[in-house]
């Protein structure tokens, strides 16, 4: 028999979470109620628009109260010229400790990481930075710095 104590936190857990998935699916169908309202004002200013064909788009992530705007990408850029190769938990290190928090907190770390490794990945995209490697192995490089065979 489970430990009364571990059965009541785990009743209590999932109670919590229940709840959870509740509130979401009202805000569904409250979004959802939005939306057939959008259609049908667009259906008014344009008959043979294709709603379908409207793509989704993604919400956008809560601004950091750590960073300035465009605070990340001025950090990314000079790692990236101190250094031949730099990883994104280098760069939040550094960042954290420049900012006197604890690098030991490991939800605070994980996030600057995850917003550094968003930022990396756009310099990638506009040719700025290359990556090598993969996964928990990825390093940035300037493009001139790669060597091709």
């Amino acid at each position: 028999m489970a430990e009364p104590h571990v059965i009541s936190a785990l009743v209590a857990k999932r109670a919590e979470v229940a709840g959870l998935i509740v509130a979401l699916e009202r805000q569904i169908q409250e979004h959802q109620g939005t939306l057939a309202h959008i259609d049908a004002t667009l259906r008014i200013f344009d008959p043979a628009i294709r709603i379908a064909q409207i793509v989704p788009k993604r919400p956008a992530h809560p601004r950091s109260p750590y960073f300035a705007q465009g605070e990340i990408v001025d950090r990314c850029r000079a790692a990236i010229r101190q250094g031949l190769e730099v990883t994104a938990q280098a760069i939040a290190i550094a960042a954290m400790s420049e900012k006197g928090l604890d690098p030991n907190d490991r939800k605070t770390r994980s996030d600057f990481v995850q917003r550094i490794h968003w930022t990396l990945e756009r310099m990638r995209g506009k040719g700025e930075l290359e990556r090598v490697g993969k996964n928990a192995n990825v390093r940035w490089v300037l493009p001139t710095a790669i060597k091709t065979p």
